[in-house]
């Protein structure tokens, strides 16, 4: 379809005595429009006369629209689509409708389609507003791929930005981040714009938002005040959401990073050619513009202390504390103690009432550095080449030498609790007797003392309590006690005599 210039420069030409061969080719067109164009007599373009299956349809489409909204005031065309077919089955009508078909129709009539809205610029005076941000990065970290979490802090006016990563972000690293993008500029805006994050957020959202009670202790500090956007409106800081992009897109693209330290090392040198970039929005550069910012920032205190917490720990057996899963060395002299650990940015100190017992440089999970580090280990007492007991034992003869020589073989590590178990076998009994049982042990191959004391035991017994017995039967007749016997009468034993059998 010609535009409107394009019929106005045809009727122009018609005007001047110009055919429409001559009108078609000067204007590239072909003569068939040029007549359509003469024809019809207006300049205006004519309004699109192709219809829709659809327009019949319209009211029903309004009230599918404004039931498929779901809880955000948001509509659902694939349940409208849904909805329309079964209406029009029960009609008994089919109409072959694509979903493209339909979002292009609702979009010409404005159904279901929010009002759009221009962007709301916002424009702080200088030491006004500054705004706090993060997000979430893949690193490769190390040569390792790691997630880091990057905390910015844009000042409203001078758009100088100040970021650094760190493994995690709670409150404590929340308050770290802050105090040193405070340092760096020197100075806080009266108001620092976020997100309803709970990380500084306790309760509640937008307006009606709750700061938790340590920020609201750390705004006091240092004369600023959180304003949490309401929901949905999260361009409210959209002067901190533009950096992320630029972040992503430049200072992580080809560049590798060893730990943490060079991480946040190449941030910051990144960071001051960051600001010196030309703005095309501001027509110059954050620096330039912090020059006239930075008398309006509220100053910062007199002393800044360093960002700390404590934590109650015990000394374990290995002579470490264990703070966030890592271990920290700590003198012997606290073992098994309760201690105190002072956790910084960078530092973890380990305090035993005044005492400073140690001091260690902050390890971050998944480093080299964070490998599990504990004191030296003590050398163990190496046993001495020949016992006492061993000793004494060798003074009985050659017999328990030669066995204590198979028994060191045959035990091996056991040897040690094998020999206390002889010498007090020794010590228990008589020495001839300890050594027929050795002898008896050795000639059966019988490594195992506390068997030994079992053969002892029966070496024993069948000595002293146990008659021998004689090869030759003895003739008990001549025993004196038989003798008395044998001259009693003999009993009378006919009343137990068992009857005559009968005959039949």
């Amino acid at each position: 379809m010609l535009n409107q210039e394009i019929r106005t420069a045809i009727f122009t030409l018609h005007q001047k005595g110009h055919g429409p061969r001559a009108i078609a080719r000067a204007l590239g067109v072909s003569r068939t429009s040029v007549k359509h164009v003469l024809k019809s007599g207006t300049a205006a373009p004519p309004a699109s006369p192709r219809a829709s299956a659809l327009d019949a349809h319209v009211d029903t489409l309004r009230e599918l629209v404004v039931r498929c909204r779901d809880s955000r005031g948001r509509t659902n065309l694939v349940r409208v689509q849904e909805l329309l077919t079964d209406h029009l089955a029960k009609e008994g009508k089919t109409l072959p409708l694509s979903y493209a078909a339909l979002t292009r129709f609702c979009r010409r009539h404005g159904l279901g389609q929010e009002e759009r809205v221009a962007a709301q610029r916002i424009v702080t005076a200088p030491g006004e507003e500054m705004q706090h941000d993060t997000s979430l990065y893949t690193i490769r970290l190390g040569g390792k791929k790691v997630k880091r979490v990057c905390a910015s802090l844009v000042l409203g006016y001078s758009r100088m930005l100040y970021l650094a990563f760190s493994p995690t972000f709670d409150r404590f690293q929340c308050k770290v981040f802050l105090t040193a993008a405070l340092r760096f500029f020197h100075g806080a805006c009266r108001r620092c714009v976020i997100d309803n994050t709970s990380v500084i957020i306790a309760c509640g959202a937008g307006q009606r938002a709750q700061v938790a009670p340590e920020l609201e202790a750390f705004e006091q500090r240092f004369g600023f005040h959180f304003l949490a956007h309401e929901l949905m409106h999260s361009d409210r800081k959209g002067k901190i959401e533009r950096p992320f992009f630029y972040i992503e897109t430049n200072f992580l693209v080809g560049r590798d990073f060893r730990d943490e330290a060079d991480l946040n090392r190449q941030a910051l040198e990144w960071l001051d050619r960051a600001n010196r970039r030309r703005l095309r929005e501001l027509q110059a550069s954050p620096v330039e513009l912090f020059a006239a910012e930075q008398p309006h920032l509220v100053p910062l205190p007199l002393h800044v202390p360093e960002v700390y917490r404590l934590w109650q720990r015990s000394v374990d057996s290995y002579g470490c504390v264990s703070l966030h899963g890592l271990k920290y060395p700590v003198p012997v002299k606290a073992l098994g103690q309760s201690v105190v650990v002072r956790e910084t940015a960078d530092r973890v100190i380990v305090l035993q009432g005044r005492e400073e017992l140690a001091v260690h440089a902050k390890k971050v999970a998944g480093s080299p550095a964070s490998l599990p580090v504990g004191p030296a280990p003590t050398p163990r007492r190496q046993p001495a080449t020949t016992l006492a007991e061993e000793s004494k034992l060798q003074a009985l003869g050659d017999g328990m030498i030669a066995y204590l020589r198979e028994l060191k073989v045959a035990r091996g590590p056991r040897y040690l609790w094998n020999l206390k178990k002889l010498y007090r076998l020794s010590c228990q009994y008589q020495t001839e007797d300890v050594l027929a049982a050795v002898a008896q042990a050795s000639a059966h191959h019988l490594w195992d003392v506390t068997r030994l004391e079992t053969v002892l035991l029966q070496h024993i017994a069948a000595r002293d309590y146990f008659l021998p017995l004689t090869s030759a039967p003895e003739d008990y007749e001549a025993w004196p006690q038989y003798q008395q016997g044998a001259a009693t009468p003999e009993p009378d034993l006919t009343a137990y005599a068992p009857p005559d059998e009968c005959d039949d």
